[in-house]
């Protein structure tokens, strides 16, 4: 009955993502931690000194440290092996360190009955990619009139037109505001760093000029091997009306982008990654800048650090953007990461897939998990956007309905709503209800143009415009 109910390229998606379900584990002999001394965050390069005199002053009251406290100290001590995350406030103990999670636990824990620390302490764990529908090229041409482009691809972006982002840019450009320039990290595979679509889009580095950074390599060539990180970069900004390939949604005006992207390559090539490198790429965002990031990956079990790295980020001020994942589940019961933890940061959002035909009553993807986390949809079935060596091809999965909403909440940030603003704002506009499997009724499918309507009737927007104005 399920293939029934499948679009045809989607029959082939369930017989891919069958066998690609990958659990957590931990590869790597990264720790990620963080401590606390009387809520006071604490590098934990300080604790063997205070430990030293903490058990000098004990005359001998206190269980003296075994080979491995000592051997987790030396290693602390030593340089380039713990990473600090300063913008989200995370500590990473470096894999060449001869410890690994279990003794550093250890000492942490031996820590906090001499000192009274509080600490959360992971290990590093695999993460993956949301399965997606394999590559399905097509030739599209003749523009598109109801999104009101030229690029020859859009003819085969329907599901821009769901979401009305054709009137979005019409009512966006009609108000006359200048454009706030705001930063959207797409946090994936890497991209084709030579795309004709994409080549303008970048955002550079003031330091080197680069576009991004590669946490695998720990290099500024993010060039993608993979595919997806191309397709999602494209769904989000790739130029509009340019005559060519197809139409972005976060850039009102496509000769002049407002949202540049910031390309952080941490899967890699087979769509593998860790949670440490999610770390550092999300802390590499909010330190340089880039208000929006885009995530469509995922991880099945909770991980308190995580959440600290997603939280602190959100109270930085940054949008996180993350996908429901292709599971068919009720994520009230069965979980993915970090979809979830928008639960419990507003201004997180989680997003579900909606079918793509402008043509048919639109419902759920049946692929498309859903539940208390995600408030909103975006069409996520066929989705045509950019592909490496220069192509394009069509993809399915929330990983696509992803970039497409933190596109529109990058287009909504260009004028001049923030983080809290921007997810309150796609909520309340979004469509009231959303046919579903999933017994989820908290839930529509964004709509960029009452988004955008809001956007310009918002009374904290009005507000900065008249300060800048006044300040001319």
């Amino acid at each position: 009955m399920f293939n029934n109910l499948m679009p045809k390229r989607l029959t082939f998606f369930w017989a891919f993502f069958a066998g690609t379900i990958t659990f957590g584990e931990s590869t790597t002999n990264r720790t990620l931690l963080r401590v606390f001394h009387r809520g006071v965050p604490l590098d934990i390069r300080h604790i063997p000194k205070m430990m030293t005199q903490t058990l000098a002053a004990s005359d001998g009251m206190m269980e003296s440290l075994s080979q491995d406290d000592h051997d987790c100290e030396r290693c602390f001590a030593q340089d380039d092996m713990v990473y600090d995350l300063k913008a989200i406030g995370i500590q990473i103990v470096d894999s060449k360190c001869p410890v690994g999670h279990k003794q550093i636990l250890n000492y942490l824990r031996k820590a906090k009955n001499m000192l009274s620390i509080d600490f959360d302490c992971e290990p590093d764990s695999r993460v993956t990619l949301h399965p997606t529908l394999a590559a399905d090229m097509a030739t599209c041409t003749g523009g598109n009139s109801v999104l009101g482009t030229n690029d020859p691809g859009s003819s085969c972006q329907p599901n821009l037109e769901l979401i009305h982002l054709g009137a979005a840019w019409e009512a966006a450009r009609s108000a006359g505001r200048k454009l706030k320039d705001v930063v959207l990290a797409i946090s994936d595979t890497g991209v084709d760093m030579t795309h004709p679509d994409l080549v303008n889009q970048f955002w550079r580095n003031p330091a080197d000029n680069s576009i991004g950074y590669n946490f695998i390599t720990n290099s500024i060539d993010v060039t993608d091997r993979h595919s997806h990180g191309t397709h999602c970069a494209g769904n989000a900004a790739a130029q509009t009306n340019n005559n060519i390939g197809i139409a972005g949604v976060a850039n009102i005006d496509g000769s002049v982008p407002s949202v540049k992207l910031m390309i952080l390559k941490m899967l890699d090539d087979t769509g593998g990654g860790y949670t440490s490198d999610i770390a550092r790429a999300i802390n590499f965002a909010v330190e340089n800048g880039a208000a929006f990031s885009s995530h469509s990956y995922r991880w099945f079990d909770d991980n308190e650090i995580m959440r600290a790295a997603f939280r602190n980020a959100a109270a930085a001020g940054h949008m996180a953007v993350t996908a429901a994942g292709n599971e068919m589940a009720n994520l009230d019961g069965w979980p993915t990461f970090p979809c979830t933890y928008a639960i419990e940061i507003p201004s997180m959002l989680c997003v579900a897939a909606t079918t793509s035909d402008p043509t048919e009553d639109v419902t759920m993807a049946p692929f498309s998990s859903a539940g208390s986390a995600t408030k909103v949809a975006a069409p996520g079935v066929d989705v045509y956007s950019t592909f490496p060596g220069g192509s394009y091809s069509y993809m399915s999965g929330t990983s696509m309905s992803t970039p497409t909403t933190a596109g529109v909440a990058a287009l909504l940030g260009t004028l001049g709503l923030e983080s809290q603003e921007i997810a309150d704002t796609l909520i309340k506009s979004r469509t009231d209800g959303l046919p579903n499997w999933r017994g989820v009724s908290d839930i529509g499918m964004i709509d960029a143009f009452k988004a955008v309507q809001a956007a310009l009737g918002s009374p904290a927007t009005r507000l900065r415009k008249n300060i800048q104005s006044s300040s001319r």
